[in-house]
């Protein structure tokens, strides 16, 4: 009777079993939020090349510079990336929409134009681990914009 006692055969096998469920579980999760900043610089990076298509072609129509972000979003569903165009109006003190024509010669900037260009990108969470870590929900927009000053 003593012997069965003492027997600590399959403990080790048995702490495995345990634990393995929280280790594939945290896997999963650090997977999960290494995509979601991967997508993060990726929109990012998007919407830099958008930015300095704009600055260097400022008469590029709204549709011509989402092309050239998206370009840049390639590891992505390109086809989810919105990107939004706008350039700084001195008179209005604000930002416009971008025109289809480009930002107007007769733009008050003398000094050269802001150009802001915004991406945004619809993410969900493989595991319900890194979701709930997110939001609630499990998704998560990304959104990121871009400031470059466009020289005449």
């Amino acid at each position: 009777m003593r012997r069965i006692a003492r027997d600590d055969r399959g403990t080790s096998t048995m702490e495995f079993a345990l634990i393995l469920p929280v280790l594939v579980l945290l896997l999963v999760g650090i997977v999960d939020i290494a995509r979601a900043l991967n997508a993060y610089i990726v929109v990012g990076s998007a919407s830099q090349e958008g930015a300095r298509y704009a600055i260097v072609n400022p008469t590029a129509a709204p549709s011509a510079i989402a092309s050239a972000a998206r370009t840049r979003a390639t590891p992505l569903d390109t086809a989810s990336l919105a990107i939004t165009a706008e350039y700084y109006d001195n008179a209005a003190a604000t930002f416009r929409p971008w025109p289809s024509a480009g930002i107007p010669a007769s733009s008050p900037n003398t000094t050269g134009v802001l150009v802001r260009i915004s991406a945004s990108y619809p993410w969900s969470a493989v595991s319900a681990v890194a979701g709930t870590f997110f939001s609630g929900s499990g998704s998560a927009t990304l959104t990121t914009s871009s400031l470059m000053e466009a020289r005449r």
